[in-house]
C-alpha cells in the first residue's frame, strides 16, 4: 500500500506546481498525438486490401507491353481469357475473375438519371476471388446470364430505400436494360476498387467484337487467388506461354510483345502507378515520409519531456535535499519520483486518446486526410504501452537515479549552470528540435515548389475558362433520342461569352487507353498509341500547338475520317526527326484484338501535351476526327472569361432541350485535370501540420530553457547592469547561444533535407530544380521562431532592476 502513498503525495505536489505539470503534460501530450494520428494514417494507408480474405493469396495480372524491344507502356489489365482459361487448366488457381470498365457511365433507375464511373461489368469468379458475400441472391447463379446485376447495399437503398431492389430494372443508356438479381455488401472503403454496381458479360450480350473476343482488347483488370504455397513464377510462365499461343499472329504482324507480370493485391494501393488504375493510388514513398517526419516530431516531443524533467529535478534538489536529511531512503526516492512520472503520463494518455479520437473525423473532413481508429489494434496498443513504459522509465527513473547519486547537503547546494564547457545534454536537445525543424521547412518548400511546377508548368494546351458538358457517348447524330443537335450546337455560339466549343471522347484529365498498335506502312516502325476521337475545333480550342501539317478539315467534311494528328511522341516512335517528314504518311491502326483495322494518313504533328498525367515521359498520341456522324460523350465549352455561373444556367436550358432524359452535367477542367496532384497537395498539407506541432513543441522548449537561463544568470546579470552595461549587451549575451545552435542545426539540417528532396523527385519525369532561397528560407524562419520566443524572456530579464536582481538568492 506504500505505493498508493507515494501516488497520493505526487498527486498534491504535481498539483501544486502546475507550471510544470503542464509543460510536462503538454510534451507528452503533444507527442502522443503526433503518434497516434501518424500511426492511423500509415494503418489506414497500408492496411488497404487487407480487408479482404486471404488477401495474401490475391494477384492481378498486369501486362508490360512492348513495341519492338522497348517496353511502351505498363497496364494493369490483361485478355479477358486469362481469368477462365488458368481456373480451368491449373488447380493451384481457386479462384479467377475480371472487372472491366463499361462504355458508358450514364444509367437510369425509375425516373432517377445519373452518371457513375463506379459501375464494371464482372465475371461471376470475381466475387469468389474477393469473398463478396451476398445479401440477396445465389451466389452460384449471379451474373452468369446476359444483361442481368448486381448492387450493394448502400446503392439499393439509394435508389430503392426499404423495397426489394431484385427484380428491379437498370436502364443502361443509349438501349439496354440489365436486371437486378441481388444485393452484395458494400466494398470496404480501403479497397483499391470502389463497385458500386457490377453488370454481368456474356458472349450473348451486344458487345463490340473487340471487347467480346477472348483475346482480345487487354482491358480487363483480372484477379487470382492461389493455394498458399504456389509458385507465383510458374503461374507467370503459364499465363505468358497461353497468351503468346492464342495472339501469336497478332504479335508478329504488330512487332508487339507481352510480359505477364503477377502483382501481389496488398502492394496495389502503394506500389502501383501503372496507366489506367481503377482508382488513384497513393505512393509508399510518401507514407514513408509523413512517417518518418511523424517518428521526428515525437522524438522532439521527447526531447522536451526530457528538458523539462531535468528542469524539475534541478528546481526540486533542496526539497529532496531536506527529504534526505530527514530519512527518506533510496527505494522511496525512487518511487516518489516513479509516482509523478506515472500520474502524470496517465493523465497525458488519456488526454492524447480522446484528442486523437476528436481529430481523426476534423483530419477527414478538413484536410481530405483518412486515418484508421487504431485504439484496438494489438500492434498498436503494445507500441503505445511500449513507448508510454520508456518514457515513464526516462521520466521516473533516472531523475530518481540522478537524485540519489548526491547526498542530502550536496542536494541543498546543488544549482543550474546555463555555462558550461564542452557539450550540453540542453544544446543536443535544442540543435536536434531545430534540426528537424529547418528540415521539415525545407521539405514543405520543395514539394510545394514541385506541385506548383506541375501544376504552372507549359502543359502543351490550355485549359483555362473552359468546362466540359457530359452528352451521351458513342450515339449516333441522328438518333431519336436527341432533338436537333445541330440547333443546340448553335444556340451554344449565339451566348456572348462562349468562345467555342468542340466535342471529343477524352479531356483533359482522363487517362487514354493506350491499347492501339500503330505501323508506318514503308517503313513498319510503330508502336503503342492512345486514340483519341476529336473534331476540328480540339486542337484549336484547348491551343495545342502544330508543329507541322495542318488541323483537320472542318466539320462535314469525310476526308477527316481517313487522316489523323500525331503527337511529337508518336513522331519518334515512327522514326521521323523533323515534323514535315510525317505529312503525307500512311499508318496502319489496329486494336489488340486485331478486328478493328484502318489506315490514316498523318495531316499534321501536334506538340507534346500533358493530357492525363504531367508526371510522365509523354507517350504516342493519334488524334481522329470521326464525329462527322457521332458523338463521343464531351463537349469541351471555351468561355471568354472564369465567370462559369452566368454560363451554365444557359447551357443547361439549351441541353435539357436537347438530350432529354439525360442528366445534365459538366465539369470545370482546370480543377479535374489538376485532381492528378491531390497527394501531392494532401502531403504538403500534412507537412504543414507537422510544422505547427514542430514550431510549437520548439516554443515551449526554448522558453522553459530562456527561463531557467535567465533564472540562474539573475545575479550575473545585475552584476553587469551596475557596471555599465546597456540592455543590447545584455540581450546579445543571453541569445547568441541560441542563434548558435539554430546555426549548427542548419548546417546539419541542409544536406539532410536536400537529399530527401532529391530522392522525391525522382519519382517524376519533370521535375523543378532546387534553389538555394529554400534551405536559407528555413534557416531564417527557424532562427526567427527561435529569437521572438527567448527575447520575450531575454528581455524582461534584462530589462529588471539590477538591486532586485543583486536581492535574489
Amino acid at each position: 500500500m506504500k505505493q498508493f502513498y507515494h501516488l497520493k503525495i505526487a498527486f498534491r505536489i504535481l498539483s501544486r506546481d502546475i507550471k510544470n505539470s503542464a509543460f510536462l503534460l503538454t510534451s507528452i501530450s503533444v507527442g502522443l498525438i503526433t503518434f497516434i494520428l501518424v500511426s492511423g494514417y500509415v494503418f489506414y494507408e497500408k492496411g488497404f486490401d487487407r480487408v479482404f480474405p486471404d488477401n495474401k493469396q490475391i494477384y492481378r495480372v498486369s501486362t508490360d507491353i512492348h513495341s519492338g524491344n522497348e517496353l511502351s507502356i505498363s497496364i494493369p489489365q490483361c485478355e479477358r481469357g486469362v481469368a477462365a482459361t488458368l481456373k480451368e487448366i491449373y488447380p493451384q488457381v481457386t479462384a479467377a475473375g475480371y472487372l472491366t470498365a463499361t462504355n458508358n457511365p450514364q444509367y437510369k433507375i425509375g425516373d432517377e438519371i445519373f452518371t457513375n464511373n463506379h459501375i464494371y461489368h464482372a465475371s461471376a469468379g470475381f466475387l469468389d476471388v474477393f469473398s463478396i458475400a451476398l445479401m440477396q441472391g445465389n451466389k452460384s447463379e449471379v451474373l452468369t446470364r446476359p444483361y442481368m446485376a448486381i448492387i450493394s447495399e448502400s446503392t439499393a437503398k439509394r435508389y430503392f430505400g426499404d423495397a426489394n431492389p431484385v427484380g428491379q430494372i437498370l436502364f443502361k443508356y443509349p438501349a439496354y436494360e440489365y436486371t437486378i438479381e441481388g444485393v452484395f455488401k458494400d466494398i470496404p472503403t480501403q479497397a483499391h476498387f470502389n463497385a458500386e454496381v457490377l453488370l454481368s458479360y456474356h458472349d450473348d450480350m451486344h458487345l463490340p467484337p473487340p471487347a467480346k473476343a477472348q483475346w482480345g482488347e487487354t482491358g480487363f483488370y483480372t484477379y487470382l487467388k492461389l493455394d498458399e504455397n504456389t509458385d507465383v513464377t510458374q503461374i507467370e510462365s503459364a499465363i505468358n506461354t497461353i497468351v503468346t499461343e492464342n495472339k501469336k499472329i497478332q504479335f508478329e504482324k504488330s512487332n508487339v510483345s507481352h510480359l505477364y507480370l503477377l502483382q501481389p493485391l496488398n502492394e496495389i494501393h502503394l506500389y502501383s502507378q501503372m496507366k489506367n488504375e481503377l482508382e488513384t493510388n497513393s505512393r509508399a514513398q510518401y507514407v514513408t515520409l509523413i512517417f518518418i517526419i511523424g517518428i521526428l516530431i515525437f522524438c522532439a516531443s521527447g526531447f522536451n519531456y526530457i528538458q523539462f524533467a531535468f528542469s524539475r529535478l534541478i528546481n526540486s534538489a533542496k526539497k529532496n535535499g531536506i527529504k534526505k536529511i530527514n530519512g527518506a531512503t533510496r527505494s522511496e526516492i525512487l518511487w516518489s519520483s516513479l509516482a509523478e512520472s506515472i500520474i502524470i503520463h496517465f493523465f497525458a494518455v488519456l488526454i492524447s486518446l480522446g484528442i486523437g479520437w476528436m481529430l481523426i473525423p476534423v483530419m477527414k473532413n478538413q484536410f481530405g486526410i483518412f486515418l484508421t481508429p487504431v485504439f484496438s489494434s494489438p500492434l498498436f496498443l503494445a507500441t503505445l504501452f511500449s513507448i508510454i513504459s520508456f518514457s515513464i522509465v526516462i521520466g521516473g527513473i533516472i531523475p530518481a537515479l540522478l537524485i540519489n547519486r548526491f547526498n542530502s547537503l550536496e542536494l541543498l547546494k546543488l544549482r543550474y549552470k546555463p555555462v558550461s564547457k564542452g557539450l550540453s545534454f540542453r544544446q543536443v536537445i535544442v540543435v536536434a528540435q531545430f534540426v528537424i525543424i529547418i528540415a521539415i521547412m525545407a521539405g514543405i518548400a520543395g514539394v510545394n515548389k514541385q506541385v506548383n511546377f506541375l501544376v504552372d508548368k507549359d502543359k502543351g494546351f490550355d485549359v483555362k475558362n473552359t468546362i466540359v458538358v457530359k452528352v451521351p457517348m458513342n450515339l449516333r447524330k441522328t438518333s431519336q433520342r436527341i432533338n436537333n443537335l445541330q440547333a443546340f450546337e448553335e444556340e451554344l455560339l449565339s451566348h456572348n461569352s462562349i468562345l467555342g466549343f468542340s466535342s471529343s471522347n477524352v479531356i483533359p484529365g482522363d487517362i487514354s487507353a493506350y491499347n492501339f498498335n500503330f505501323t508506318e506502312t514503308l517503313s513498319g516502325k510503330g508502336g503503342k498509341a492512345a486514340l483519341i476521337v476529336a473534331d476540328d475545333n480540339f486542337i484549336t480550342n484547348y491551343n495545342i500547338p502544330l508543329l507541322a501539317g495542318t488541323n483537320f478539315r472542318g466539320k462535314g467534311s469525310s476526308s477527316d475520317n481517313n487522316s489523323c494528328i500525331i503527337n511529337r511522341a508518336g513522331l519518334q516512335y515512327l522514326g521521323f526527326q523533323n515534323p514535315y517528314e510525317a505529312i503525307g504518311r500512311k499508318i496502319k491502326m489496329e486494336d489488340e484484338s486485331g478486328m478493328q483495322k484502318f489506315e490514316v494518313a498523318v495531316i499534321g504533328v501536334a506538340e507534346n501535351v500533358d493530357f492525363s498525367d504531367a508526371k510522365e515521359s509523354h507517350k504516342p498520341m493519334v488524334l481522329i476526327n470521326w464525329t462527322e456522324n457521332m458523338i463521343w460523350g464531351k463537349y469541351s465549352v471555351k468561355l471568354s472569361s472564369a465567370d462559369f455561373a452566368s454560363v451554365i444556367p444557359f447551357i443547361k436550358a439549351k441541353f435539357s432541350g436537347t438530350f432529354p432524359n439525360y442528366p445534365f452535367e459538366y465539369l470545370i477542367v482546370e480543377d479535374y485535370y489538376n485532381r492528378q496532384f491531390d497527394k501531392e497537395i494532401q502531403l504538403v498539407k500534412i507537412f504543414q501540420l507537422f510544422i505547427v506541432v514542430a514550431i510549437f513543441i520548439s516554443v515551449i522548449n526554448l522558453f522553459s530553457i530562456a527561463w531557467l537561463i535567465s533564472l540562474a544568470r539573475v545575479k550575473e546579470i545585475g552584476v553587469r547592469k551596475v557596471n555599465g552595461a546597456k540592455i543590447s549587451e545584455i540581450l546579445t549575451m543571453l541569445n547568441k547561444d541560441f542563434v548558435k545552435w539554430v546555426a549548427i542545426a542548419f548546417v546539419i539540417a541542409t544536406p539532410i533535407a536536400y537529399y530527401a528532396i532529391n530522392k522525391w523527385l525522382e519519382n517524376f519525369a519533370y521535375k523543378t530544380t532546387l534553389s538555394w532561397w529554400i534551405f536559407v528560407l528555413a534557416g531564417v524562419l527557424a532562427l526567427g521562431i527561435a529569437l521572438l520566443t527567448v527575447s520575450w524572456q531575454s528581455w524582461r530579464a534584462a530589462t529588471r532592476n539590477p538591486v532586485e536582481a543583486l536581492r535574489y538568492e
